[in-house]
């Protein structure tokens, strides 16, 4: 829009880009200013009037320039989308003022993406593109890789000597989407031309990974396991919380306040896609809780995982995570568990134990916090063969 209240002597005003979100507004000076009888209100661009082949050229390349900083702005609202992070206006206007430049090097381009990412808090995402960063690099050391460099023979060579590394197939999966990712945000960018984009003719295998899921007798094993140390018993105690609470992620669990707790019900955002829910207590849980919180202090974590609140949180988590799993396979070995028992088993058991049970899949899918029941059905179990072998019988019967 044009600013009058900065008209000059010549009825010449100043272009702003005028940015609203909620109540609040700010404006972004531009590099151009017009005549007010030359600007074309309902475009938002200058006239199209007849005149001098050079006033044509003038006027179409000031429109070009208004166009390509409106596009700016557009690009950085959707990578803000895509990261699925609230945004203030005040981060919009400091993403457009100082872009980040890379040169077009992939190496400088992924730290970027890194920064950003550790910026806005995901930490999950920020790590899961510097490991693909260091394998790449050590795959390929030299640091002027350019994304025109990598072309089709550069990923099948790099996804075998992720297989000579020993990777497994989903390991290798999640490097080479992750590398895709970044290709594909580096032409969104304009740091590469679509024309180079090397995916078209690579398939990205991916297995299906083993059924992290167990029934209630073992649940009621974990829980009537005896266990004499309190690291142990904390482990146990998140797990089975974990179950009684519709199978609620460590890390939502690990970052729960007192605060959280309204009544006889626990309100909370998760973690990962910031979404808002509210669960009633279980009488079980109730006892979880007061066993490692007096509920007095409003402010503090419900569970003693993060140990030093406001100092470097992520890192807490993900040493509590570790010690955690780490505790919970030692009692699934105590109690002769064919698998690797760990928080994510709470998760996916909820789930399936209610599958089992007749449960619809959109209202687990609800319970679970998901956004689609596509995702709902990753975690629960496809009927067990013992339930199908059990179908069959009946089926064949006659």
């Amino acid at each position: 829009m044009l600013d009058r209240q900065k008209m000059n002597a010549k009825h010449e005003c100043p272009v702003v880009l005028k940015l609203v979100q909620g109540r609040r507004r700010c404006f972004i000076p531009l590099a151009l200013k017009v005549k007010w009888e030359d600007w074309n209100f309902k475009k938002s661009l200058l006239k199209e009037k007849r005149g001098t082949l050079e006033e044509k050229i003038e006027q179409q390349k000031g429109n070009l320039y208004l166009e390509s900083e409106v596009l700016k702005i557009k690009k950085i609202l959707l990578d803000f989308t895509m990261m699925e992070e609230d945004y203030t206006l005040e981060e919009v206007v400091k993403s457009y003022q100082y872009p980040t430049s890379t040169g077009g090097y992939v190496y400088d381009y992924m730290r970027n993406i890194v920064d950003s990412l550790e910026k806005l808090g995901k930490n999950g995402n920020s790590n899961v593109y510097r490991g693909t960063m260091g394998v790449l690099q050590n795959f390929h050391p030299e640091q002027d890789l350019t994304f025109e460099g990598i072309n089709y023979s550069f990923i099948k060579n790099f996804e075998i000597y992720l297989q000579r590394k020993g990777c497994k197939v989903n390991t290798i999966s999640l490097y080479l989407r992750t590398l895709r990712s970044v290709y594909n945000r580096a032409i969104r960018d304009g740091i590469v031309a679509e024309e180079y984009y090397p995916f078209k003719k690579i398939t990205i295998r991916k297995e299906k990974t083993m059924k992290r899921a167990i029934y209630k007798e073992e649940i009621a094993a974990i829980r009537d396991l005896n266990i004499s140390s309190c690291r142990m018993g904390l482990a146990r105690d998140i797990f089975l919380f974990s179950f009684y609470m519709r199978g609620m992620s460590f890390k939502d669990i690990a970052f729960l306040s007192v605060s959280s707790i309204v009544g006889e019900r626990l309100y909370y955002s998760r973690q990962k896609t910031a979404q808002k829910l509210n669960i009633k207590i279980t009488d079980k849980a109730w006892e979880i809780i007061r066993k490692y919180n007096d509920l007095s202090d409003r402010t503090s974590y419900i569970f003693p995982l993060i140990q030093y609140p406001g100092k470097n949180e992520y890192h807490q988590y993900k040493n509590a995570y570790r010690e955690v799993n780490r505790r919970l396979k030692l009692i699934g070995t105590m109690l002769h568990f064919h698998f690797p028992l760990t928080t994510y088993v709470a998760r996916h058991s909820w789930a399936s134990i209610a599958k089992r049970s007749g449960i619809p899949i959109s209202v687990i899918s609800e319970g679970l916090g998901h956004d689609s029941e596509r995702t709902t059905q990753i975690y629960l179990d496809s009927f067990e063969n013992n339930v199908l072998d059990a179908a069959n019988e009946i089926i064949t019967d006659f």
